[in-house]
């Protein structure tokens, strides 16, 4: 199953990525969830949630609030495999990252 990742910055702009079967394939919901969270550790994102704990939402929306809007219009290596990694952890055929409302749509 592919999916198609709409990533809405703060000014509301819209940046599409569509991926295909074959752009997710070999990476499973584990090993995507891992990615997130030692990219979330490295990139010093804090968790929101006071308590501490961590929700899978929590980390997509900290890693994507953490670019620069520019790095979704041209997007590098790194938010490539950003997208294809919360596709595959998230798991469903649609995904909408909200930046300027911090919500996460599927």
């Amino acid at each position: 199953m592919g999916c198609h990742v709409t990533v809405v910055v703060a000014s509301g702009e819209r940046h599409e990525f569509e991926l295909h079967e074959a752009d997710l394939a070999g990476l499973d919901a584990r090993q995507a969830q891992e990615w997130l969270g030692q990219e979330f550790e490295a990139a010093g994102c804090v968790p929101t949630n006071p308590v501490g704990k961590l929700l899978l939402a929590d980390k997509i929306l900290c890693l994507a609030k953490a670019q620069q809007e520019a790095a979704w219009a041209e997007p590098s290596p790194w938010a490539r495999q950003f997208v294809r990694t919360a596709a595959a952890a998230i798991g469903r055929a649609v995904l909408t990252i909200d930046l300027g409302n911090h919500s996460l749509g599927y």
